[in-house]
C-alpha cells in the first residue's frame, strides 16, 4: 500500500513536471491500472498519449466495432498485438462484400492473418488455414498445419487451437487422398477426437463414408443386387464437403421420375491418389480409368458415378462423372446416357452415330434415318418401324412418312411414291417421328440424305435439362429394359488397358463385363467391343 501511495505521488510528479518516463518503470504500472480498471481520466490520457497497449486495448473495446475508428486503432495496435491482428483479420473475412466481390477482403483477412502469426498467435494459423481450405488449396493449408501434428499428445487435451488444427488437417489429407497421413493421424489422435464434438462428427463421418475401408471389401452380394437392380449405381465423392453434397442429390433423386429405375449403394469416398484425371470449368471430365482395377472388387453395381470438384458432366460407357456444381437436372440427364437415352441437342461435328444412317438402333429415344425413301408407303412404314424403339408407341393413325418436300411438288411425290421421313404437322401431340437437332451439326448434304429423330415434338430433358423426363420415355424403358444400357464399368478398365497395350488385363476385364450380361446378343456385343 506504502508502495502503490509512493508510485502514484512520483506519477503525480511526472504528470505536472511532464518528465520523460521512458526509464522508469511507469509502463507497467499503467498496464496494471489499465487491466485493473482502476485508473483515472488523466492516467488512462496519459497513457494514450504515450501509446500504453492496455490503453489502446481498452479504447478498442469502448469503439464500435468495424468502425473507421475502430479500424484505425485496431490496425496500429496489430504491429506488436497478435489478437487484434486476428481481430482485425476475422472483420475483414465477415464484412460484406462491396458489389459481391470477395476477393479484396480475403487479401486483407491473410493480411492480418499472416501479422497474427508472426507475433506467435496460434490461432490465426488455423483460421488461415481454413481459409485456404474453403478455397481449394489443400497444400497451402496443410503447410501451415504440418507442425501441430508434432506436437505432445497431452497437449492436445487442454488446447482448443491444436486440437481444431488436427481435426482439419485430417480434413485435407481426406481431399488430397493422402490415406496414409490419415491413417497415421488417426492412429494418434482417435482417442482424443473421441471425446471431442468436432471430432466425434469427423469421425462418424470418416466410417459412414467407408474412408479407411479397404478398397477390396465387398459387403453385398453381387447377384443379389443385380437380381432386384440391374441399373445398380454405386457414387463417390473424393472430400467430406462432397459426399454429403452427392448424398443429398440421391435422396433428390428419389422425387425424379427415373428413381424406380436406378437405384444407389451407400455413397463412399474415393482418394484423388487413386484416380489421376484431367479436369477443367470449360471440359469433359477424363480420367485414367485403368485405375478402377484397384477398387473393382469392393464394388458390387453396375455402374460407378463420381463427383469431382471441377469439369464438365459426361457418360463414358459405365462410369458417370460430374462435379459439385451440377444440381439433380444435370445429374438425371446423366443417369439417362447410362439407360441408353442419347442427346436431343447437336452432337459433336462427325460424331459416330451421325455420320450415316444406323444400321440398327442404338438407342431409346433417338434414331438415325434415311431422310427420303421411295415405295409403297405402308412397306416402307413397316420396314422403318422395325428400326425404331418406341414403335410399339405411335398409333396407326399417326404418320411417318408423309409426300412433303421444299423442291417438289406433293402430286409429284405422291405419284412416283417418294416419301419424306417425319410425323407432318397437325400430329404435334402424338408420339411419332420428329426430327432431333442429334445431327444438326452435320453438312447440308449429309441432313438431305439422312437425320436425327425422336419420339416427341417437344423439347425434353435430353435436350434440356430443365425440363421434365417424358412419361412416354419411362414407357419405353419398360419396353427395352436392357437393349441399350451401357456395359458395366469393367468395360471402361478394359477399353483403358487396351489403350494403353496391356492385351492381357484388358482380356480379363472385358471377361468381366461379359459376365455382367444376361443376353447372348449383348455378351457378344461387349466381347467385341462394339460400344
Amino acid at each position: 500500500m506504502i508502495r502503490k501511495c509512493l508510485v502514484m505521488m512520483s506519477l503525480s510528479i511526472l504528470l505536472l513536471t511532464g518528465l520523460s518516463t521512458s526509464s522508469f518503470f511507469l509502463p507497467d504500472f499503467l498496464t496494471l491500472l489499465v487491466e485493473k480498471k482502476e485508473y483515472t481520466a488523466s492516467q488512462l490520457s496519459f497513457a494514450l498519449a504515450h501509446d500504453n497497449e492496455a490503453a489502446l486495448l481498452n479504447s478498442l473495446q469502448q469503439l464500435k466495432y468495424g468502425s473507421e475508428n475502430w479500424q484505425k486503432l485496431a490496425k496500429k495496435l496489430a504491429k506488436t498485438n497478435g489478437k487484434t491482428a486476428y481481430l482485425l483479420a476475422d472483420f475483414f473475412m465477415n464484412k460484406k462484400p462491396v458489389g459481391g466481390n470477395t476477393s479484396s477482403q480475403y487479401e486483407n483477412a491473410i493480411l492480418w492473418y499472416r501479422q497474427a502469426i508472426r507475433l506467435n498467435y496460434p490461432k490465426a494459423t488455423v483460421s488461415l488455414a481454413e481459409l485456404h481450405f474453403h478455397q481449394g488449396d489443400n497444400f497451402a493449408a496443410q503447410e501451415l498445419l504440418t507442425h501441430f501434428k508434432e506436437l505432445p499428445l497431452s497437449l492436445y487435451e487442454q488446447d482448443d487451437v491444436s486440437l481444431a488444427a488436427i481435426i482439419l488437417l485430417t480434413k485435407i489429407s481426406i481431399n488430397l487422398g493422402d490415406v496414409e497421413l490419415m491413417n497415421a493421424l488417426l492412429v494418434k489422435f482417435s482417442s482424443i477426437l473421441q471425446v471431442d464434438e468436432k471430432g466425434a462428427l469427423l469421425l462418424s463421418a470418416i466410417e459412414k463414408y467407408q474412408i479407411l475401408s479397404t478398397v477390396n471389401e465387398t459387403t453385398t452380394d453381387i447377384e443379389s443386387l443385380e437380381a432386384i437392380c440391374p441399373n445398380s449405381i454405386q457414387m463417390f465423392a473424393t472430400n467430406l464437403i462432397h459426399l454429403q453434397r452427392v448424398e443429398s442429390l440421391v435422396e433428390q433423386f428419389k422425387k425424379q421420375p427415373l428413381n424406380d429405375v436406378v437405384c444407389f449403394t451407400p455413397i463412399r469416398y474415393l482418394p484423388l491418389s487413386i484416380l489421376p484425371c484431367s479436369s477443367t470449368a470449360k471440359s469433359a471430365i477424363l480420367c485414367d480409368e485403368s485405375n478402377f482395377d484397384k477398387i473393382a472388387e469392393s464394388i458390387t453395381t453396375r455402374y460407378i458415378a463420381i463427383m469431382l470438384p471441377e469439369g464438365g458432366a459426361n457418360v463414358h460407357f459405365g462410369v458417370l462423372y460430374f462435379d459439385a456444381q451440377d444440381n439433380i437436372d444435370v445429374v438425371e440427364h446423366e443417369i439417362s446416357h447410362l439407360l441408353g437415352f442419347v442427346d436431343e441437342y447437336p452432337l459433336v461435328k462427325g460424331h459416330v452415330k451421325c455420320i450415316a444412317s444406323q444400321e440398327e438402333a442404338f438407342s431409346q429415344n433417338v434414331a438415325v434415318l434415311k431422310s427420303r425413301y421411295k415405295g409403297e408407303r405402308n412397306t416402307i412404314r413397316v420396314k422403318v418401324l422395325k428400326q425404331i424403339p418406341w414403335a410399339d408407341q405411335i398409333k396407326q393413325s399417326t404418320p411417318i412418312l408423309h409426300p412433303k418436300d421444299l423442291y417438289i411438288s406433293d402430286e409429284y411425290l405422291q405419284s412416283n411414291q417418294h416419301w419424306q421421313l417425319g410425323t407432318p404437322e397437325g400430329f404435334e401431340q402424338d408420339v411419332g417421328l420428329f426430327k432431333a437437332q442429334t445431327c444438326d451439326n452435320n453438312d447440308s448434304e449429309q441432313q438431305y440424305i439422312f437425320n436425327a429423330y425422336k419420339p416427341l415434338s417437344n423439347r425434353t430433358k435430353l435436350q434440356y435439362n430443365g425440363l421434365d423426363f417424358p412419361k412416354e420415355y419411362k414407357a419405353i424403358i419398360k419396353q427395352n429394359p436392357e437393349q441399350f444400357i451401357m456395359p458395366s464399368f469393367h468395360y471402361n478398365i478394359a477399353l483403358a488397358y487396351y489403350q494403353q497395350g496391356n492385351l492381357k488385363q484388358s482380356e480379363y476385364w472385358l471377361e468381366q463385363a461379359t459376365n455382367r450380361e444376361n443376353e447372348e446378343r449383348r455378351r457378344e456385343k461387349v466381347r467385341q467391343g462394339d460400344f
